[in-house]
């Protein structure tokens, strides 16, 4: 069972193990709607109002939404672009002090 306005629980297991590709647009289209407004609702609820299911489903989707940020290889891919951009820097810092261009 799930707080007043809320998506209820046994929707989102329902939904979580159907794979998309069994899913039609409208379906696809529905889920995403609720679960947005399922996310608003839950953000402007008190977590003091919350039953003890909805708090740790919220959390959840907490903790998820905070965790989604970029993956270990493309945190790795900007610091290999940012270690390029600073040895490119030191090259040109080099060839223009043993040439004796401007420094930057």
């Amino acid at each position: 069972m799930s707080d007043a306005g809320r998506k209820d629980f046994s929707d989102k297991f329902q939904e979580k193990i159907k794979p998309d590709s069994e899913k039609g647009y409208l379906e696809k289209g529905k889920e995403f709607v609720t679960d947005k407004a399922d996310k608003a609702a839950g953000a402007v609820q008190p977590e003091e109002k919350k039953g003890v299911f909805q708090g740790i489903s919220d959390s959840a989707q907490k903790g998820k939404d905070e965790a989604s940020g970029p993956t270990l290889s493309e945190q790795a891919g900007e610091y290999v672009d940012a270690a390029k951009a600073k040895l490119n820097d030191a090259a040109e810092y080099i060839s223009s002090s043993v040439h004796g261009g401007e420094k930057k």
